[in-house]
């Protein structure tokens, strides 16, 4: 990138930069709408009314709009950050949150909402080892497939993954 082209002071460039930041969290925000309005989901957010043409034009949008970011930034001499977190890391953290939630439905803290029968502790009992047992297996799954990588295979991933955003805004 050339200083040539840069026609913004620091503070401006920064400016532009958190901006098309913003745009492209809230492109993703829209991404995450289609996908959780196409999702199984048992608790559904959204009504499921875009089809299948329409999904497409609003992917085709969404593309376009993020090349536009990635020109308009190139012409700044700016680029993107470098992503900082690792998925399995942040999917790690999600599973967590799950296993705390779903030991928090113990009797002994819904007695919060109101004493617990005795069927219905047994029930809470079994409702929880259920579904622990799947939250375990998941956990145990995606730390065991990352356990061998370790960092550097977060590093290698992360560099493919530079690469291969660096040859679609060439292309």
């Amino acid at each position: 990138m050339h200083e040539h082209h840069i026609t913004l002071n620091p503070s401006q460039r920064q400016r532009l930069l958190v901006t098309c930041k913003h745009i492209d969290k809230l492109l993703g925000n829209v991404e995450d709408t289609l996908n959780a309005a196409a999702s199984k989901s048992v608790f559904p957010g959204y009504i499921g009314d875009i089809i299948p043409q329409q999904r497409k034009t609003i992917e085709d949008y969404i593309a376009r709009l993020r090349v536009q970011l990635l020109q308009v930034l190139a012409r700044q001499s700016l680029g993107p950050e470098e992503p900082r977190i690792s998925a399995a890391h942040a999917i790690h953290v999600d599973l967590t949150f799950i296993e705390i939630a779903i030991a928090e439905l113990d009797p002994h803290y819904m007695r919060g909402y109101g004493a617990v029968s005795e069927q219905g502790a047994t029930d809470l009992h079994g409702v929880i080892a259920e579904l622990q047992s799947t939250v375990k297996e998941l956990h145990g799954y995606v730390l065991h497939s990352n356990a061998g990588d370790g960092q550097a295979g977060s590093d290698d991933e992360a560099e493919d993954a530079r690469r291969l955003r660096n040859k679609k805004s060439r292309g």
